[in-house]
């Protein structure tokens, strides 16, 4: 046999066992479970290599041209997510550790490409946010951004009155444009009167530690910052500033809070400075008034105050003199009487002021749901029954209804009480269950309606005011109508007076803008 037959033998050999062995393996691969281990193998061999290949070029990602965007919509944070190496799949957003609900152009973003993404987030001005991406695979980038600083703007124009006629009613409608920029909230309300001129009276408070607890002191502090932000000033006036005062008797508003303090630090209630109730110091009450019944009545009757009062319903029982000390005022008998002291009643024991020994049911009225005022809890109130009966002119700013001994009491707080050129406005007693920042709102707004430069619409509380509310934290432009109810025309006369107020909040900068148009409306 030659050496080339004897290799071609060794080949044939060689393949016929290799032939062998493969079938062997086919045949041991046939089995099921084998083959199951196999598969499983591949797999786990597979995802490690996959898992490793991804290693070797870890994604590289950044967030870049963050900025902040107030729109129609509301405010959001606006921002791209460059992708530097790799490619990523984003999962979620997180403003300050909070996720936001967001958009995204491309959720999968591949090397050298970016996607423009939007969050949705109620951001406030000048503060700093950390703003984080994660991805998919758990990476995550962020940055720290600060929101930019914004002046808000409030604009607003009454753009036509019209009238509705049903039998004999009339409602009177407003028809308004309003634009706001920066700012969470806009209301705008309408007030219809007789006649309206307003006189802008400068605001005083009684301000002084000497003679005022904490408590009054915290009430009075918010009142005078709550104005402050929109743009009104109550000045502070100290025990000497009201002696002043009370000699000029200049047209001013007076707020007067209780309870106040003596020398000693003992709490008195229903109690006022001397120079306001007795300036010469005699301990009695009617003879410093050429009325015979308070130095506050002739000052409102004749000179125009507008005396607030809060905390007490009848501010003259004690009387505080310079230094500290007090006395009960010595010709003050009738537990409530009020009606004689400051307002144009004649003295009688029917007083103006009932209650009962519970709290009474509160209806807020259309007025008082006009102006927002805050639910609050009473047990006395203004007897509309007895001062229709002394005819009284008043303006009611919440219904309650008290049962006493099988009686239904019918009163009324707050409560404007008209005294000649001024007026007395009453807003609650002892009993009063507002906090400082609900008082100084519930202030605020009465003080806007400004009734006490007005002649109303009879019984308007129920008829002659109207308002809408717009909550926006974006950039709001809107045509609205405003509107009053359905007014008896037996009790209009042949025009009015509509004053439309628009008032615009921002608590970005904390500040609150107002804004007023009126127009005289002759009736069809």
């Amino acid at each position: 046999m030659t050496f080339e037959e004897s290799a071609l033998m060794k080949v044939k050999s060689w393949l016929k066992k290799g032939l062998e062995i493969l079938k062997k393996a086919l045949n041991f691969l046939k089995s099921s479970e084998i083959l199951v281990v196999f598969l499983i193998v591949l797999l786990f061999i597979s995802g490690f290599l996959i898992y490793a290949l991804n290693n070797m070029v870890a994604p590289s990602f950044y967030l870049d041209r963050v900025s902040f965007k107030i729109g129609d919509v509301g405010r959001s944070i606006e921002l791209n997510v460059r992708v530097k190496k790799g490619y990523v799949k984003l999962n979620q957003f997180f403003v300050d550790d909070s996720p936001v609900v967001w958009f995204a152009d491309k959720t999968i973003i591949y090397e050298g490409e970016s996607s423009f993404c939007i969050l949705y987030f109620r951001w406030k001005a000048g503060k700093c946010y950390n703003v984080k991406v994660v991805t998919s695979n758990g990476g995550s980038a962020d940055l720290t951004v600060q929101a930019p600083l914004i002046t808000p703007i409030f604009q607003f124009e009454l753009k036509n009155v019209r009238e509705t006629t049903d039998f004999e009613a009339v409602k009177v409608s407003a028809d308004f444009w309003a634009y706001s920029n920066g700012t969470d909230s806009v209301h705008v309300l309408l007030f219809a009167y007789l006649y309206f001129n307003s006189t802008k009276r400068p605001i005083y408070i009684f301000y002084d530690p000497a003679y005022m607890p904490k408590e009054s002191l915290k009430v009075a502090e918010t009142i005078i910052y709550y104005f402050k932000i929109h743009d009104l000033i109550v000045e502070r006036a100290d025990y000497h500033k009201l002696e002043e005062l009370s000699r000029e008797m200049p047209k001013v508003i007076l707020i007067l809070i209780n309870p106040l303090k003596d020398y000693g630090g003992r709490i008195l209630r229903d109690a006022a400075p001397a120079p306001l109730v007795d300036p010469n110091g005699n301990g009695l009450v009617r003879d410093d008034s050429k009325y015979g019944k308070s130095l506050l009545y002739d000052w409102m009757k004749d000179n125009g105050l507008i005396l607030v009062t809060i905390g007490a319903l009848q501010p003259y029982k004690r009387i505080v003199y310079r230094g500290g000390g007090y006395v009960l005022a010595g010709d003050v008998y009738q537990t409530f009487d009020a009606h004689f002291f400051l307002t144009d009643a004649p003295y009688s024991q029917r007083s103006i002021i009932n209650g009962s020994y519970g709290l009474g049911s509160y209806k807020p009225i259309r007025v008082s749901c006009t102006l927002g005022l805050s639910y609050r809890e009473t047990a006395f109130g203004f007897d509309k029954d007895s001062m229709e009966k002394y005819g009284l002119k008043y303006y009611a700013y919440g219904d309650y209804t008290f049962l006493y001994q099988g009686t239904v009491l019918n009163c009324t707080l707050p409560v404007f009480i008209r005294v000649g050129e001024g007026g007395w406005l009453a807003m609650g007693g002892s009993d009063l269950s507002l906090g400082e920042e609900e008082l100084a709102h519930d202030l605020l707004m009465i003080f806007l309606h400004e009734v006490w430069d007005s002649i109303w619409v009879p019984y308007g509380w129920y008829w002659d005011n109207g308002a809408v509310f717009y909550n926006n934290y974006g950039v709001l432009s809107s045509n609205g109508t405003v509107e009053t109810e359905f007014m008896p025309t037996k009790i209009l006369t042949d025009k009015l007076s509509v004053r439309v107020v628009g008032v615009a909040h921002s608590s970005d900068s904390n500040v609150s803008m107002i804004c007023e148009q009126q127009q005289i409306y002759q009736f069809k």
